[in-house]
Protein backbone atom coordinates (compact mmCIF):
# COMPACT_ATOMS: atom_id res chain seq x y z
CA UNK A 1 0.00 0.00 0.00
CA UNK A 2 2.51 2.38 1.10
CA UNK A 3 4.76 1.74 -2.67
CA UNK A 4 1.54 2.14 -4.19
CA UNK A 5 0.82 5.79 -2.68
CA UNK A 6 4.32 6.89 -3.34
CA UNK A 7 4.32 5.91 -6.72
CA UNK A 8 0.90 7.62 -7.12
CA UNK A 9 2.57 10.90 -5.18
CA UNK A 10 5.12 10.63 -8.02
CA UNK A 11 2.67 11.51 -10.75
CA UNK A 12 3.88 15.25 -12.42
CA UNK A 13 0.74 16.72 -11.57
CA UNK A 14 0.11 19.87 -8.90
CA UNK A 15 -1.56 18.48 -5.94
CA UNK A 16 1.07 16.03 -5.42
CA UNK A 17 4.67 15.84 -5.16
CA UNK A 18 5.92 14.70 -8.51
CA UNK A 19 5.11 17.99 -9.87
CA UNK A 20 8.08 20.39 -7.26
CA UNK A 21 10.05 17.76 -8.25
CA UNK A 22 9.77 18.03 -12.28
CA UNK A 23 9.53 21.88 -12.34
CA UNK A 24 13.36 21.20 -10.16
CA UNK A 25 14.57 20.35 -13.92
CA UNK A 26 12.64 21.98 -16.54
CA UNK A 27 13.79 25.22 -18.17
CA UNK A 28 12.34 28.34 -17.62
CA UNK A 29 9.72 28.65 -19.91
CA UNK A 30 8.53 25.41 -19.17
CA UNK A 31 8.28 26.74 -15.37
CA UNK A 32 6.34 29.67 -16.36
CA UNK A 33 4.13 26.93 -18.94
CA UNK A 34 3.43 24.97 -16.00
CA UNK A 35 2.61 27.28 -13.28
CA UNK A 36 0.61 29.73 -15.41
CA UNK A 37 -1.96 26.72 -16.03
CA UNK A 38 -1.89 25.13 -13.01
CA UNK A 39 -5.29 25.35 -12.47
CA UNK A 40 -5.88 23.17 -15.28
CA UNK A 41 -3.71 20.40 -14.13
CA UNK A 42 -5.76 20.40 -10.71
CA UNK A 43 -8.96 19.62 -12.80
CA UNK A 44 -6.60 17.13 -14.89
CA UNK A 45 -5.53 15.50 -11.60
CA UNK A 46 -9.59 15.52 -10.18
CA UNK A 47 -10.62 13.57 -13.68
CA UNK A 48 -7.66 10.88 -13.65
CA UNK A 49 -8.63 10.30 -10.15
CA UNK A 50 -13.01 10.28 -10.38
CA UNK A 51 -12.24 8.35 -13.47
CA UNK A 52 -9.68 5.63 -12.69
CA UNK A 53 -7.07 6.88 -14.99
CA UNK A 54 -4.39 6.36 -11.82
CA UNK A 55 -4.87 2.99 -11.21
CA UNK A 56 -3.58 2.36 -15.17
CA UNK A 57 -0.82 4.79 -14.62
CA UNK A 58 0.47 3.29 -11.55
CA UNK A 59 0.44 -0.46 -12.15
CA UNK A 60 3.05 -0.79 -14.61
CA UNK A 61 5.12 1.02 -11.87
CA UNK A 62 4.06 -0.89 -8.87
CA UNK A 63 4.38 -4.47 -11.01
CA UNK A 64 7.74 -3.67 -12.06
CA UNK A 65 8.94 -2.39 -8.16
CA UNK A 66 6.75 -5.61 -7.08
CA UNK A 67 8.66 -8.15 -8.95
CA UNK A 68 12.30 -6.21 -8.04
CA UNK A 69 11.10 -6.61 -4.33
CA UNK A 70 10.56 -10.22 -4.58
CA UNK A 71 13.41 -10.80 -6.42
CA UNK A 72 15.75 -9.64 -3.68
CA UNK A 73 13.54 -11.57 -1.37
CA UNK A 74 14.62 -14.73 -3.41
CA UNK A 75 17.97 -13.93 -3.47
CA UNK A 76 18.60 -12.80 0.11
CA UNK A 77 16.21 -15.80 1.46
CA UNK A 78 17.58 -18.27 -1.25
CA UNK A 79 13.97 -19.36 -2.34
Amino acid sequence: MNIGLGVFNLIPLPPLDGSKILIKFLPYKAKQFFRDRESIFYIAFLLIWITGLAGYIISPALNFINSGMINIAKFIFRV
